[in-house]
C-alpha cells in the first residue's frame, strides 16, 4: 500500500494568539494520539495539506515525517471554521505494525451493470464499510465489479469477497447496490397498455352494438 506523506514541523506551547499568528502564516496545528505514546503537538503546511486532503480517506494511512522520523497515522478529525470553512485543527491516530484498528473503507462501483445497459436505474445504496484489521491489511478501498448486476437485483454485502485479513464489521446483509427501472418508463408502459387495452375493446363493443341494432 502506498502511503501519502505529509512534513510536520514540533509544535510547541503556544497561547491562542500565537495559534491564530501561525494559521496566518500558512500553518495548521495538529495532534498526533496513540495508544501506547503521549500526544505530539505539530505543525502541518496549510497549502500541502490542503492539496493532499482532497485525496484522503479515512482507511488511507499517512506518513507523518516529523524532522526526518516518519510516523503511520490515520486521519481522525479536520476542524474548520464555520464561516470560512478554513482548517483550523486536525487529528492524528498513529497505527503501528500489528496493531489492530476499527475504520471505515470506501467501496467503489466499477464497470456498467447489465441492468443499466438494459434502461434500469443505478441506485448506490451504501458508500463505506467498518472493518477490523491490523494497519498492514488495511485496504484503501474495496473495488467491486457490478458488470453482471440485472435489473429488479440487489448487490448486498454478503456476495463481495472481502480482502484477506480483513472482517466485515458491517451486516453483510446490507444492500450495497440495486438496479430499478426508472418511474416514467415504468408509467409509460402502463400508459400503452391501457391504450392498447383500451384500443381491443373499442372494435368488440362497437361488434356486440351491431349484433344488438341487429336483433
Amino acid at each position: 500500500m502506498e502511503h501519502i506523506e505529509l512534513k510536520a514541523s514540533p509544535r510547541g506551547k503556544m497561547t491562542k494568539g500565537e495559534l491564530n499568528q501561525a494559521r496566518k502564516s500558512g500553518k495548521v496545528p495538529a495532534q498526533l494520539y496513540g495508544k501506547d505514546a503521549a500526544p505530539m503537538s505539530i505543525f502541518l503546511e496549510s497549502e500541502a495539506f490542503s492539496s493532499t486532503a482532497k485525496h484522503l480517506t479515512e482507511s488511507m494511512i499517512i506518513d507523518v515525517n516529523l524532522e526526518g522520523k516518519k510516523y503511520s497515522a490515520l486521519m481522525k478529525e479536520v476542524q474548520r471554521a464555520n464561516l470560512s470553512g478554513e482548517i483550523i485543527h486536525i487529528d492524528f491516530n498513529l497505527v503501528g505494525r500489528g496493531q489492530k484498528m476499527r475504520v471505515r473503507v470506501p467501496l467503489h462501483l466499477s464497470g456498467t451493470a447489465k441492468g443499466v445497459r438494459d434502461g434500469g436505474v443505478l441506485e448506490h445504496a451504501i458508500h463505506d464499510i467498518e472493518v477490523e484489521c491490523q494497519a498492514e491489511n488495511l485496504p484503501e478501498k474495496i473495488e467491486i465489479d457490478i458488470t453482471n448486476l440485472e435489473a429488479n437485483h440487489a448487490l448486498h454485502l454478503r456476495d463481495i469477497a472481502i480482502p484477506e485479513g480483513v472482517k466485515l464489521l458491517t451486516n453483510p446483509e446490507t444492500v450495497i447496490a440495486i438496479i430499478k427501472f426508472a418511474r416514467a418508463e415504468v408509467e409509460e408502459t402502463a400508459a400503452t397498455e391501457t391504450v392498447e387495452a383500451a384500443a381491443t375493446a373499442e372494435p368488440a363493443a362497437a361488434e356486440g352494438a351491431s349484433e344488438d341494432a341487429q336483433k
